[in-house]
């Protein structure tokens, strides 16, 4: 079902078809959706990336692609054909069992996530804003310079009007600051994208993106380069933009409709009937879950734990590519 199905339906099942009634149902859809994809590890959200290379410059850090938000698993390599798991910890744990393991490279690294940016490239420079878009719109830039004193900047921009026909021609516009780091990146909905460039990298924000966000994994003690990562991650809800836009999780539309519909009877005053669609939604909520772990590919299984005790540090073994398993 497309979003302009699940919304026509929720309108009509309330009565109210008017096109103030079919913008809240997208809207409602939207956001509820996002709920739902955060909910629940869904099979349907998760992608494993293969050989994702280290960026030196990081020190032992990489950026999920630009699409993924949450790491699964994370294993790594120095040849790209025997890759060793690594185990997940906080940086307060490392800090404290491990305090000195930045000065003993080849161990086996722990993972850990780090803050969230919204450029993969540190330090990112003067940032270039391209848009043909029609209509004015606003962006919205914030980070630190190579200082580390924060700065931030805003622009309304606008394609250049055509001497001619009713194509508007790209117009750019380049940041005053030089940034080091970019923590917020964001726009306004436009009708075309929006292209955001440094020296180093181009990204386009599609219209209906209103903000980059990266997530950020550092290995600790950082590997010895060159290295590269194998992860399966979750991938970022996907934003709905279009009318034709097909939800990614297919288990849960009954579910939007019964939360789209109860986001209607609310609008409309009709508090008894809204809490009944909601019940109805967590009622398919369950159903789309337990679904999924009745398919055939689900099976449940138990893996061994080694509880954390004593000497964190030189219990570990040296992984390198000569011993790509750390055995």
């Amino acid at each position: 079902m497309t979003l302009q199905d699940i919304a026509e339906y929720a309108c009509e099942t309330t009565g109210d078809i008017s096109s103030d009634a079919l913008s809240y149902a997208k809207k409602a859809i939207r956001l509820k959706y996002a709920t739902l994809y955060d909910a629940h590890n869904w099979r349907e959200a998760m992608r494993t990336v293969e050989g994702l290379p280290l960026d030196a410059t990081l020190n032992g850090g990489f950026f999920l692609p630009y699409d993924a938000e949450e790491v699964v698993f994370c294993s790594l390599s120095y040849d790209q054909h025997f890759y060793t798991r690594l185990e997940y910890r906080e940086r307060d744990w490392i800090e404290r069992a491990a305090p000195t393991s930045a000065s003993l490279p080849g161990l086996i690294p722990w993972f850990y996530r780090a803050e969230n940016l919204a450029w993969p490239v540190i330090p990112a420079g003067p940032v270039t804003f391209t848009t043909a878009n029609a209509s004015p719109f606003a962006v919205y830039i914030a980070g630190r310079d190579n200082s580390d004193l924060p700065i931030s900047e805003r622009f309304i921009l606008q394609g250049t009007p055509p001497a001619s026909g009713s194509t508007y021609l790209p117009f750019s516009i380049t940041t005053v600051n030089s940034y080091k780091l970019i923590t917020d990146l964001s726009k306004e909905i436009t009708s075309v994208p929006l292209t955001v460039q440094t020296a180093a990298q181009t990204l386009v924000l599609s219209p209906g993106i209103t903000e980059s966000v990266y997530t950020q994994i550092i290995l600790y003690p950082p590997p010895a380069a060159p290295a590269w990562v194998r992860i399966q991650v979750k991938l970022k809800p996907d934003p709905l933009s279009d009318d034709m836009s097909v939800p990614r999780i297919s288990h849960i539309w009954d579910a939007l409709i019964s939360f789209t519909v109860g986001a209607l009877w609310d609008r409309l005053q009709q508090i008894s009937k809204a809490q009944a669609k909601n019940a109805d939604g967590m009622e398919h909520v369950k159903a789309a879950v337990n679904l999924e772990k009745n398919q055939a590919e689900f099976r449940q299984q138990v893996m061994p734990t080694i509880y954390d005790r004593g000497d964190y540090l030189y219990g570990q073994v040296a992984i390198t590519s000569a011993n790509p398993f750390g055995g």
